[in-house]
């Protein structure tokens, strides 16, 4: 089983252990990472930074993440510095076409609100299965412009419908949208049809958006190979960035002036005009008001441990820990929602099991951190900084879970929060 070294596990800090003084066992990489072991620094940094400096470190503060490069970099620089040297190597993306965003909603929003869009057709193709940034952003833009949202049904294992979707893009098709991996089902979609979709859309004219939230940081990608227009995702998860990173990478050459930008997107921020000019780099034009900067610092720590491992042996180690879990899984007889082959699986599978909810939170107590969705799937990530015996030691928490039916128990039902 081609595992990572235990080098890698150390540099992230790991939660409390749990009340057997065992190691807390964390599948929730597609919620919120690890931190980082080197975040702490890096947060002191920024307070030293900001009593040092004041405004000045918008203009130039040291930098913390490349310190051996001798590149100049601000806070007003960080969104699209932090971008080209960290996001656009985890896309296979050029330097100049990624920049950091708020979340992935912002970035949607913006795009939307471009009128590069509206100006190709009149529809939108999404499935029924994106994740909300995406079809409900598409949904109540359509009360605003005349761009309505055409959404195809997902297939019997609520995976993407190719063959709808293809069947769907026409003369009138503004953009087509769709996500790398499916949240509810943990579906890879193969490059083939990412390809088929893109080139399909662009047959017509149309822009090719690709939500690659739980693909990036887990395989290798290249964007431009995949001919996408328009790349949204975050380093919150597998990356372990925590809220407020995610990005936007924007092909290039790819002309967007999104209406939503901010005073920080203009052309000249500190002329203020009493008209507003688009910023020459586009990707800026993705940019708000004043940019939150204490996130940016601990933006990339994350990435910076997947870089340097590789994301080829990223996707290896997940591969093999995700066999393990689906052997588990058969001898429990267990429905399996997430593809088994490997080309089409994942750094997350889903079970489907009653009572999905309670049985999350009754492994909660277990020192096992898995998350629910619809009550229906119970989902895990096993990444890298989990090994195989935190797999075992989690089946065999299920195992003695649906033998006993203890995690029907009222009040465990009861603990349960918003956020699973």
């Amino acid at each position: 089983m081609p595992l990572l070294s235990p080098d890698v596990r150390s540099r992230y800090r790991h939660p409390d252990p749990d009340r057997d003084d065992r190691p807390v066992v964390e599948f929730r990489a597609f919620t919120h990472g690890l931190q980082p072991a080197t975040v702490p620094g890096m947060m002191k940094a920024f307070t030293e930074d900001w009593r040092r400096f004041g405004v000045d470190a918008w203009n130039e503060i040291p930098n913390h993440w490349k310190p051996d490069s001798g590149d100049p970099v601000g806070w007003w620089s960080l969104p699209t510095y932090l971008a080209d040297a960290f996001v656009a190597p985890l896309l296979g993306a050029p330097a100049g076409t990624c920049i950091l965003q708020p979340h992935v909603h912002w970035s949607v929003q913006c795009l939307l609100s471009a009128p590069e869009v509206a100006d190709r057709g009149s529809e939108i193709v999404v499935t029924d299965g994106e994740f909300p940034s995406v079809l409900h952003s598409v949904q109540q833009w359509s009360s605003l412009i005349d761009l309505r949202p055409r959404i195809v049904p997902s297939d019997q294992h609520g995976c993407p419908d190719i063959e709808a979707m293809i069947d769907a893009i026409g003369p009138e098709t503004a953009m087509t949208a769709v996500s790398h991996v499916g949240f509810t089902t943990g579906a890879l979609l193969p490059d083939r049809d990412v390809r088929r979709l893109a080139n399909a859309t662009h047959q017509h004219g149309g822009l090719f958006l690709l939500d690659g939230y739980h693909s990036a940081s887990t395989m290798p990608l290249n964007v431009e190979d995949l001919d996408v227009d328009v790349f949204t995702g975050g380093l919150l998860k597998e990356a372990s960035g925590s809220s407020g990173n995610a990005f936007v990478y924007i092909r290039d050459g790819l002309e967007i002036t999104p209406r939503l930008t901010g005073w920080f997107g203009d052309a000249d921020p500190f002329g203020f005009r009493p008209e507003p000019e688009p910023h020459e780099d586009i990707r800026r034009r993705f940019l708000g008001g004043t940019t939150s900067v204490a996130s940016m610092y601990h933006a990339v720590e994350g990435v910076d441990i997947l870089l340097d491992v590789g994301l080829n042996s990223v996707r290896e180690h997940c591969l093999a820990l995700t066999d393990l879990a689906l052997e588990h899984a058969a001898d429990l007889d267990v429905t399996v929602r997430s593809p088994l082959p490997r080309p089409s699986r994942s750094a997350m599978i889903l079970l489907e099991v009653d009572h999905a909810h309670a049985l999350c939170e009754h492994l909660k107590t277990r020192g096992v951190y898995t998350d629910s969705r619809k009550d229906r799937y119970l989902r895990m990530a096993p990444f890298v900084w989990n090994t195989a015996p935190e797999v075992d030691r989690a089946f065999d928490a299920i195992r003695s879970a649906r033998a006993s039916g203890e995690h029907l128990d009222g009040d465990i039902q009861g603990r349960a929060g918003p956020v699973t």
